[in-house]
């Protein structure tokens, strides 16, 4: 025992610049030996592998989800699995030969199994190489089927169901069946981010876009319009059955009767005002206000004769007890004065000679 000892220290002493050197450099190289042996796979991506000495890609083995340790010459290409998107921009043609720009974006997801075909075959940029120019090449091919109007406005949901349609079988023939039998991407939907058009096209289309809106804001309004000369009709209708059965119970005595009743109002008004029965048509005729009242009317003077009347009273005031049974023609009755004067009498009622004409002299 203890000559094995001394035998492996004196081979340690023999070769210690030999063994200093080895483990320094193995030191050196494990970070990066460390960086190629352990591979990481996240959740939701998977792994191909690449033998170095023993036949290349391994077409039908997958790593899942974990930490995985290999030799430092082999090679793990790691793969995202989740739903995925990607957008890109391509020049296509309408049926007029017009040319415009389409934004495009498609969500898809790589099927595990397909891993190592599309190392072997695409590599680790599938989805640029490959993928999105078939995407691209489908879309021109649906779009040359449309005008410029249908792509930009009415028919866009539709062509981008065709486009998704068509996108579906074409991505089952992207790696030969050899390698991969079937469909390496599951694409689930597909839709035009963005139409970019020249600017004169885009002005005139939307020009007439709005003017399509305008047509059928007018056809609301003339229907609106249409529904108002329905109302107003019906309205008339009833203002002329209102005229007619009110027409025929409206007589001259009633209104007679009405204009004595507002008179009779205006009567016990407390403004001063005279009161004349026996008008026309038999109404009263109301004068006034004789105080200065807010209507500024002035007194009728009185009338002139052989004698000059007493002036009227300055404020002249009648009661409907004034009128005598409310006859509409009855004389003149008397009317009671806010002062203790009366009206003067006629001159020629005192004097009866002024009244009567001279009697003629006997054999003349």
């Amino acid at each position: 025992m203890a000559n094995g000892t001394g035998r492996f220290r004196r081979w340690t002493d023999r070769n210690f610049i030999a063994i200093s050197s080895s483990l320094l450099i193995l030191l050196l190289l494990l970070p990066y030996l460390a960086t190629r042996m352990v591979v990481t796979i996240p959740a939701g991506h998977g792994g191909a592998l690449w033998l170095r000495f023993f036949g290349g890609t391994v077409i039908n083995f997958q790593f899942g989800e974990g930490t995985k340790i290999i030799p430092p010459w082999d090679k793990i290409y790691v793969y995202d699995l989740r739903v995925r998107q990607e957008t890109d921009r391509f020049d296509v043609l309408t049926r007029e030969g017009l040319q415009i720009s389409a934004e495009v974006t498609i969500r898809f997801r790589l099927k595990p199994d397909s891993l190592g075909a599309i190392t072997a075959f695409a590599g680790p940029e599938f989805v640029k190489s490959l993928l999105m120019p078939s995407v691209g090449a489908t879309a021109r091919l649906e779009t040359a089927k449309y005008t410029l109007e249908e792509i930009y406005s009415t028919k866009r949901h539709q062509i981008e169901e065709e486009v998704h349609a068509r996108i579906t079988t074409t991505v089952d023939h992207l790696i030969p069946d050899d390698l991969h039998p079937g469909s390496e991407v599951d694409v689930q939907d597909f839709w035009f981010r963005s139409i970019i058009l020249p600017d004169a096209l885009r002005t005139a289309i939307e020009g007439k876009l709005a003017q399509a809106q305008f047509a059928e804001q007018y056809k609301f309004i003339l229907l609106r319009e249409e529904q108002e000369k329905q109302r107003k009709l019906i309205e008339a209708q009833g203002i002329k059955a209102f005229q007619d059965t009110v027409s025929n119970g409206i007589s001259e005595n009633y209104l007679r009767w009405k204009g004595i009743d507002a008179t009779l109002k205006l009567a016990d008004s407390p403004n001063s005002k005279i009161v004349i029965i026996g008008g026309k048509e038999g109404l009263p005729v109301i004068l006034g206000p004789l105080d200065g009242g807010s209507t500024g009317a002035q007194p009728t003077p009185p009338a002139t004769g052989a004698a000059q009347s007493a002036p009227l009273a300055p404020s002249t005031a009648v009661t409907p007890s004034s009128i005598s049974g409310g006859n509409a023609g009855a004389k003149p009755s008397s009317l009671t004065t806010g002062a203790s004067s009366q009206l003067p009498a006629d001159p020629t009622e005192s004097n009866p000679a002024l009244s009567m004409p001279p009697k003629p002299t006997q054999g003349h």
